[in-house]
Order: structure tokens, then sequence, then C-alpha cells
């Protein structure tokens, strides 16, 4: 009977000593990756107009990464291609190479979390003054390391590639929503950040 009980009380103590080995290994696991969370560096426009990303940086003429439908009182309601082109200010930005080796990027438009989902499906831009290009065409992308914490979805709206050192290359972003849309988006309002990540080659 003596043997018996000293059986239990070693295994026991083995179940014991599992159980605290393994919350052992689970708080450093959970402290490491806390830390890891804390230190970790993300970049985003906020207030100043140059971000340096890599190789390159990149200018907002308005000094901020964000924009909005509804910019300097310009149209914030349906119109045609040719009148958004022609009326809407662009939203400009430049992207400049800082290295001496050619560099590739991609323009990214991040869609925020107080931007209304139905309106998306209507929602035209240009990067150029010149081509028309409706959001929905593009595919979602997953938003990347940097995008603002209420990102919903990200899209590629461009792709290019600096030669070398100071070669740069500027974007006048103009976004509308297309004459086709009905009362059915009244009310509706779009919020985007643009940013801009190095490819590697």
């Amino acid at each position: 009977m003596y043997y018996s009980e000293i059986v239990v009380i070693k295994l026991n103590n083995k179940k014991y000593i599992a159980l605290l080995i393994s919350t052992i290994v689970i708080v450093v696991i959970a402290t490491i990756a806390v830390t890891y969370a804390y230190l970790s560096f993300n970049s985003s426009q906020t207030g100043t107009n140059t971000v340096s990303t890599g190789c390159f940086d990149v200018s907002f003429t308005e000094g901020s990464n964000s924009i909005s439908m509804n910019r300097n009182g310009n149209y914030a309601y349906p119109i045609s291609n040719e009148k958004a082109l022609s009326d809407l200010d662009p939203y400009i930005f430049t992207v400049t190479n800082n290295c001496a080796t050619p560099s590739e990027y991609q323009v990214i438009l991040n869609i925020l979390s107080s931007t209304d989902e139905d309106i998306l499906s209507y929602i035209n831009y240009s990067i150029d003054g010149n081509t028309v290009n409706k959001l929905s065409n593009l595919t979602p992308t997953t938003p990347p390391s940097g995008a603002s914490s209420n990102t919903t979805s990200s899209y590629i709206i461009d792709t290019g590639s600096l030669a070398g050192i100071n070669a740069s290359q500027t974007y006048e972003l103009r976004m509308w929503i297309d004459e086709s849309a009905g009362n059915g988006i009244m009310g509706s309002s779009l919020e985007a950040e643009v940013m801009v990540y190095s490819v590697a080659g």
C-alpha cells in the first residue's frame, strides 16, 4: 500500500513538471512574439511630405498620402470620364529612385474601412490624366506591410521601374464616381491611401 502511494505521487510530480515546462515555454514564446511585434518597424505617411522606402523617396504634393472623393469641394457625385479628366484637380505624388541601380516599384491603393463597399464598383481612376480605369477591374491583393491598420483591401494601380539615381516618375491620380451610378450610392464615401513599395528584383 505504501509503495502504491509513492508511485501515485511520482506520477503526479511528472505531470506537474511537464505542465510547468509547457507553461514556461508558452510564456517565453508569447514574450518573444509580443516583443517582436512591438519592435517591428512600420512606415506610413502621417503629416510629412516625403517617405523613404529603401531605394525610393515618395513626395506627396499635398503633404499626405490620404485621399478621399471629396477634395477641395470638388465632385463627390457621379460625373462623366471626360468631365473628371478635365475638371478634377489631381492628387500628385512623385516616386524618386535613390539607388544607382534600376529599381522596380508598385503603386498601391489601400481602401480604408470608412469606405462604403457598395461604391467600389463605381469608382473610376486615372493616374496619367488620359487613361481611365475602373477599380473593379483590378484584383484585390493582400494589404502590404505598413498599410494603415484599418485597411480593408489593396489594389496595385501601377508598376514601374526607375533606371538609376534621381530618376523619377510623377503621378496625377484622379478618382471619381462613374456616371452610371444610381441613387443607391447616395451618401456613400470612399477613403483610401496611396503607398509605394519596392519590388524585389
